[in-house]
């Protein structure tokens, strides 16, 4: 969930309307109901497995399973996720799948495991949105040997970029705000790095937190969406996991690039909880 924040002030403030970037609840595999779901805005088709990192996590409902969030695989039994994804949750109602492309038909490489628990930081703030993490452990263990399904690497602790890297988000989230176009494969998009001081200035003085990163383009156009949430913001070469998608303002808005958890600012955190 690209969550609100300030929804009410910034909505007035900006007469803008404003858009929570919610989880979806797209129904899998074959469903004719899977009309429901998004994609990346902006963005295009992923080379199957070109993001060996990225995981479907699915919610149990009374039809199936239904794609909700995005996430990263961190090692064989965790996962690295938004908050917002499974506070208050259960780990029986989820499942993760790997190595998937396609949510409408299957290629053999998928992998799909239950969740055994799940940890939201301990200082999650839904009103503010600050500590937007959480570790997902898995029933079973990944098997990495296909090189189909692969862990992303963390950065270096307390770690930023300057303003103007691009890095590539990644999801099977709408391709605009509020949209409803049919899911079916993994996209991408280059976004560069904003600073936290401009994208601060753009959403209002203290709602970009240090632990915080944004990412898009000023003029909009670009950016995650709907069903993204809690999937990777990624520099490639290395491949290297920077940021969670969180929250933002509608989708690809002018003046509004999509926000992220900071992940340097959680690799202590995410090293001494994923064992």
């Amino acid at each position: 969930m690209k969550v609100l924040i300030l929804a009410c002030l910034l909505s007035c403030a900006t007469g803008q309307p404003v858009f929570p970037r919610l989880p979806t609840s797209v129904l899998l595999k074959g469903n004719p109901l899977l009309a429901a779901g998004e994609k990346i805005v902006g963005g295009t088709e992923a080379v199957p497995n070109e993001f060996p990192w990225q995981i479907s996590l699915q919610k149990r409902s009374a039809n199936g399973w239904a794609h909700n969030c995005g996430g990263s695989i961190y090692n064989q039994n965790y996962i690295i996720d938004a908050a917002h994804c499974v506070d208050e949750t259960f780990a029986s109602t989820w499942r993760i799948v790997a190595g998937e492309h396609s949510l409408l038909r299957t290629s053999g490489f998928e992998q799909y495991r239950n969740l055994l628990s799940i940890r939201v930081h301990e200082d999650y703030n839904p009103d503010t949105n600050a500590n937007d993490i959480a570790l997902l452990k898995m029933d079973q263990p990944l098997d990495f040997s296909t090189g189909k399904v692969r862990p992303i690497s963390l950065p270096t602790p307390g770690s930023t970029l300057n303003a103007g890297t691009t890095c590539i988000v990644s999801g099977w989230g709408t391709t605009s705000s509020g949209g409803t176009s049919i899911p079916d494969v993994l996209r991408k998009v280059a976004v560069p790095v904003i600073s936290n001081s401009d994208c601060d200035s753009m959403y209002g003085i203290g709602s970009i937190l240090p632990s915080m990163m944004c990412a898009g383009f000023v003029a909009g156009g670009a950016d995650s969406c709907q069903g993204d949430s809690g999937g990777p913001l990624v520099l490639l070469n290395p491949n290297v996991l920077v940021g969670v998608v969180s929250w933002g303002i509608g989708c690809a808005y002018p003046g509004y690039p999509g926000v992220y958890t900071r992940v340097a600012s959680f690799v202590n955190w995410i090293e001494s909880n994923a064992v």
